[in-house]
This record gives structure tokens, C-alpha cells and sequence, in this order.
């Protein structure tokens, strides 16, 4: 085999398989954090989310006392809130254009290079507990539980994306 072949066969086996995926992963979370930062007034969203937070503060205390001034005040700032809320979604919409075709691209490539084949394995038997999870993101090993790249792709982006977009302000979380 040729040189290509063999780094491709051993990125795609484990344990590389997983430093390969979380590569990609660390990757693609980078550039996302570059172009939202690039194309975004992250501290004017901050304060956007800021206001609407205390906004919905605000209407869940007044529907709680039903006070009717109260009520009628938060009602008067729905409008200038929903403007606020379309202004984030509509912000959060221009990095992802630059960010989603690379990953749409890259997704797909390294889905046809993993397969079905297993490339992480969680040492329990989370299929015992969730049986909808075997086929959907991997299947029961004599080890633990299996995981295909479209399933350890997600654990690792879920569990990993809001850690790593912190340090640089993006954290979905307060």
C-alpha cells in the first residue's frame, strides 16, 4: 500500500480513529469561534441576551403577582424584546455560513471514511439502560458500548463545544 493508504487506515482505526475525530472537532469549533468573532459584536449580543433575560425576569414576576401595571409595562417592551431577539438570531446567522459548508464538507468526508465502523467504546452498557441508542449511534462490543463516528462525533461536540467556546466568550451558558 502506499503511503496515503496506510495513514488513512490507521487514523481510522482506534485508538487513532478518536484523536482523529477530536482533531476535527477542536477544528471545526476553532474556526466557528473565529468567524463568530469575526463577523459578530459579541459584547453588543451579550447585552442584548442580557436585556431579554432580565425582560423575562421581569414578565415571570409580573404574571406572578398579576399586577396589571406591571403586567401592561412588560407587554409595552415585547415589541423592542422581539427586535432584540430577531437581531441576535440574525447575527448568529453570519458565522454560520462561513462555518457551515467546511463542516457540511468535512462531516461528510470523514463520515465516508469511519462508516458504520466502531471507533470509541464507553467502558458500561448504556444500551441496557437506553436500547434506542444500539443502531442509532452504535452497537454493544464485549467491552461496553460501541461508538460510530456520527455518535462519538456527537458526544464529543456536545460535551466538549460549550467548554472550548468559554475562554473565548461564546458559552451558551451564564
Amino acid at each position: 500500500m502506499d503511503f496515503f493508504s496506510d495513514f488513512i487506515l490507521l487514523a481510522t482505526t482506534m485508538p487513532w480513529s478518536v484523536i482523529t475525530i477530536l482533531l476535527v472537532n477542536f477544528l471545526l469549533m476553532f474556526i466557528s469561534i473565529y468567524a463568530t468573532n469575526r463577523f459578530t459584536d459579541v459584547e453588543k449580543t451579550k447585552e442584548n441576551m442580557a436585556e431579554i433575560k432580565a425582560w423575562q425576569d421581569k414578565m415571570k414576576a409580573a404574571r406572578k403577582s398579576m399586577d396589571p401595571i406591571a403586567l401592561q409595562e412588560v407587554m409595552d417592551e415585547q415589541g423592542r424584546i422581539m427586535r432584540l431577539n430577531s437581531q441576535i438570531m440574525s447575527s448568529r446567522m453570519k458565522p454560520m455560513c462561513i462555518y457551515y459548508l467546511p463542516f457540511l464538507a468535512i462531516f461528510y468526508i470523514m463520515g465516508s471514511l469511519f462508516g458504520t465502523s466502531i471507533v470509541a467504546v464507553i467502558p458500561f452498557n448504556i444500551q441496557k439502560v437506553l436500547p434506542f441508542l444500539t443502531g442509532l449511534i452504535g452497537r454493544p462490543t464485549t467491552v461496553g458500548f460501541g461508538l460510530t463516528f456520527y455518535g462519538f462525533y456527537l458526544l464529543v461536540g456536545i460535551g466538549l463545544g460549550n467548554l472550548v467556546r468559554k475562554p473565548f466568550g461564546q458559552s451558551i451558558t451564564a
